[in-house]
């Protein structure tokens, strides 16, 4: 994947922090980190990301309606959580991402330097 513009959507700040650092250690633009669904609604509007990490709850919401709208917009998602569980149901089947990211699981997401 060439560099790209990545949305983050999260509400817990250090997890929020890491990913950004990680992401654009491996040069991409972040847009975000967005901490609730507003938030991220309003950057896949303004600005049509490549790709969305997107946490599975917001506070007391879920990220339902960012889901919908990156399907809409054509945006792949990779969910983010911390549960081990199974994925909620209206995430589908999307690929996810567990616990804080290491940039070794990202590279192997996102290719070396952005570039799969």
């Amino acid at each position: 994947m060439r560099s790209s513009r990545i949305l983050i959507v999260e509400d817990n700040a250090e997890q929020a922090r890491t990913l950004k650092e990680a992401l654009e250690s491996l040069g991409h633009t972040v847009l975000g980190p967005a901490p609730d669904c507003s938030s991220a609604l309003e950057l896949i509007w303004r600005d049509k990301p490549d790709l969305a990490f997107v946490d599975t709850h917001l506070g007391s919401d879920t990220c339902e309606a960012v889901l919908e709208e990156c399907d809409q917009q054509a945006v792949p998602v990779v969910v983010t959580t911390q549960e081990t569980d199974e994925l909620p149901l209206f995430c589908g089947s999307r690929d996810r991402l567990i616990g804080p990211p290491m940039l070794s699981v990202l590279t192997g997401i996102l290719g070396p330097r952005g570039e799969q």
